[in-house]
């Protein structure tokens, strides 16, 4: 159960509240066994309805689609130039659905899905990987489960796959795999990262420990979060796209933990979601000691661990080399998940309390939409 713990709260990013003037301090709670959020439906707007005025960020010139993943809401997308709002997915009942990330050319939408359960068992969230096609989103009521396409599937039912992102040729899809453990390890799980090609091909492990893969726009390298299995330590590092030559940015010592990465348009900086104040401000928060129940129980810190990803964090940026480490906002938000505009004028990223569009500095920070849950998001023109 501490195994599935970890692995649900894991499938959310990190670490709000946004009205608050002063850095909260981390806690720690025992983890859902259910899937995170579970948030009230967000009110879609003007969903699929021609927006009656300009929207309110119209001066900022923004185009393209925000395309973005709400757990049990689905999947939709706003038209950053109408204001639109749009359904792309809705998922039936009791299913869970924890990443989208759409393809280069916008012809599949690949998805972390967990369908609904067998009548009266519960949905714990462990997903699968499956596609859906990309012109869900000019359907005049979006996909349903009827549209999916299995791409890769559960053998264990304790696994689940999760952080899906397409390489920059369309070909590849990368991701992250947990499992549990075998009896002779000392960890009750463990995280792969793996890629596949699409169509035809067969999951191939790069990395071990290692989990929230991304890529450079030109494929040369991906960024990914190492999870030290000894101490469960973050650390982030950069590595070639086949996972050769990995190379540590950021180490445990600067931050409680990290995850979230992306790399700026030309591959040189990577922007990512970090608890803590940065090593200037001290060591992060220690993870806290077993109370006598956990003990007796065997848990172990492992299960405390992920918690940290559900406390104030925050978007800081740093040179793919580890030097010139910056911190971009100051928001102390949850459930971060960013990206850029495909100008590169622009972040767009999700979180806890909405969606929000920044410049790459994380000046003029600007929410859209106040959605509510955890997900992925793609900006597309």
């Amino acid at each position: 159960m501490v195994c599935l713990a970890f692995a649900a709260v894991f499938l959310v990013g990190c670490g709000i509240n946004v009205s608050d003037n002063s850095t909260p301090v981390p806690t720690v709670v025992v983890p859902s066994v259910l899937p995170p959020g579970y948030p009230s439906p967000t009110s879609p707007g003007d969903t699929n309805s021609a927006a009656t005025a300009a929207p309110k960020w119209s001066s900022l010139g923004l185009t393209g689609r925000l395309i973005y993943s709400l757990g049990i809401q689905g999947i939709q997308q706003v038209d950053l130039s109408s204001g639109k709002v749009t359904n792309i997915f809705q998922p039936p009942q009791d299913a869970w659905l924890t990443a989208s990330t759409v393809s280069p050319d916008g012809k599949e939408i690949a998805i972390a899905y967990a369908p609904p359960p067998p009548t009266g068992q519960v949905q714990l969230g462990y997903a699968s990987l499956y596609l859906l096609p990309g012109d869900c989103s000019t359907r005049p009521n979006g996909c349903t489960a009827d549209d999916l396409t299995l791409l890769v599937d559960r053998v264990d039912p304790h696994e689940a796959y999760f952080s899906p992102v397409w390489a920059p040729d369309g070909k590849t899809l990368y991701f992250a795999h947990f499992t549990p453990s075998n009896a002779s390890s000392n960890s009750p799980f463990k995280y792969t990262l793996e890629q596949i090609a699409v169509p035809g091909g067969k999951p191939v492990a790069l990395l071990q420990d290692a989990l929230w893969p991304n890529i450079a726009a030109d494929g040369s390298k991906i960024v990914y979060v190492y999870s030290d299995p000894k101490d469960y330590t973050n650390h982030l590092l950069t590595a070639g796209p086949d996972g050769s030559n990995p190379r540590d940015v950021v180490g445990p010592s600067a931050f409680a933990a990290v995850d979230a990465p992306f790399f700026t348009p030309d591959g040189s900086q990577v922007v990512f979601s970090a608890v803590g104040e940065g090593p200037a401000a001290g060591t992060p928060t220690p993870s806290p000691a077993l109370s006598w129940l956990d003990q007796f129980l065997g848990v172990q810190v492992a299960a405390a661990a992920p918690d940290l990803h559900t406390v104030p964090s925050d978007w800081w940026e740093i040179n793919t080399d580890g030097s010139h480490l910056k911190r971009l906002t100051k928001q102390y938000d949850v459930s971060m998940f960013g990206t850029f505009a495909p100008d590169g004028k622009h972040i767009g990223y999700l979180s806890a309390s909405g969606l929000y569009v920044m410049n790459p500095d994380g000046t003029k920070l600007q929410r859209l939409l106040n959605t509510t849950g955890y997900g992925t998001v793609n900006w597309v023109p």
